[in-house]
């Protein structure tokens, strides 16, 4: 039995290995030649496997983008819940280091982020809002954002946000992230103060 776990782990050791080369791949051709432009074929042959197994793994380069950024989203997630710092930091703070840790992830592949954005807005898109995948990772987002604020209702530090609160967030996030692409002071800072402030006030309207 142990040999079989043996080989068992070693198989998915290396499908994820795989997996990893697969999407790196594909992020590099996406900064350098443009999302469109990157055919499956292209990411194989940087990640120097065939063509048959990019598709073992992901149908199209959509569904490569989409596993992208459900990586931002689980990380920037289990940044907020490993820090201990904020488990009594003030709700502005958690939605702060949420966000932050989100554009950090992005940053190196600030490119291909706004191309991706665009690609969402085409009919049919597997990365437009509609899509069953999009709809899930926005789903799981929205429930750790709904999280956040019903804890800080608990502990009275605003009243109970209604079903609409993460939803506007959601919003907010992507007007965030245009500032971000748009932004060209050093270390995008006039992001971050832009989100620093606007979440104060917007917590500050919550409580009021």
């Amino acid at each position: 039995m142990s040999a079989l776990n043996s080989r068992a782990g070693r198989r998915e050791t290396n499908k994820t290995a795989t997996r990893g080369r697969i999407v790196a791949a594909a992020l590099a051709l996406f900064r350098d030649k443009g999302f469109d432009a990157t055919t499956t074929k292209a990411i194989a042959r940087k990640a120097k496997i065939a063509e048959g197994t990019v598709f073992n793994y992901f149908r199209t380069k959509e569904d490569i983008a989409l596993h992208f950024f459900e990586q931002e989203v689980d990380h920037a997630i289990a940044a907020v819940q490993r820090n201990t710092r904020l488990r009594k930091a003030p709700l502005e703070e958690k939605l702060f280091v949420l966000v932050q840790t989100q554009l950090e992830f992005l940053a190196p592949h600030e490119r291909f982020i706004g191309s991706a954005l665009l690609h969402a807005l085409k009919p049919g898109s597997k990365l437009g809002p509609f899509s069953p995948g999009s709809h899930a990772l926005q789903a799981r987002y929205l429930t750790f954002v709904q999280e956040l604020f019903d804890d800080a209702a608990r502990r009275g530090e605003v009243p109970r946000a209604g079903w609409w609160t993460p939803q506007v967030f959601w919003i907010y996030y992507f007007g965030v992230l245009l500032y971000w692409l748009h932004d060209t002071s050093p270390g995008k800072q006039q992001t971050l103060a832009f989100l620093d402030r606007s979440l104060k006030i917007g917590v500050t309207l919550l409580r009021q």
